[in-house]
């Protein structure tokens, strides 16, 4: 049961860190993109990535020192924070979002997430069984 509320509070916190950083980005690139980069999902973006690389350096923690308290671990922080800041759905609303406006900037927002977020998983995944 203290595992269970452990995940609700690690996804409430998850979320408002997801809120915040978004924001936080958000603010900036508005201010700085110029064009069709204006409409890039750049808070999105830099949460997906971040997050994947995140939970590729978690997982291989806790691959590489498996015990109950890391599987705990995982689970807290890889279902609870992580699945809560970042987001897929999210992702594929600002994409469908840009199609409908013509913005162009589709295929770099999902490609380049997807690119992105694959390769720091796999930097995560590898230091994290090191470390």
């Amino acid at each position: 049961m203290r595992l269970l509320i452990a995940v609700f509070v690690a996804g409430g916190l998850g979320a408002l860190t997801r809120f915040a950083v978004d924001t936080f980005i958000v603010t900036r690139w508005k201010a700085q993109a110029a064009g069709t980069w204006a409409e890039f999902p750049a808070g999105t973006f830099v949460i997906n990535v971040s997050g994947a690389g995140l939970l590729g350096w978690l997982t291989g923690y806790a691959v590489a020192h498996s015990t109950a308290a890391t599987a705990d671990l995982l689970t807290v922080a890889g279902t609870g924070f992580l699945g809560a800041y970042t987001t897929f759905s999210t992702e594929e609303w600002q994409t469908l979002g840009m199609l409908r406006s013509g913005a162009g900037m589709e295929a770099t927002s999902v490609v380049g997430s997807l690119a992105a977020s694959l390769a720091l998983a796999g930097l995560g995944l590898w230091l994290g069984a090191r470390l």
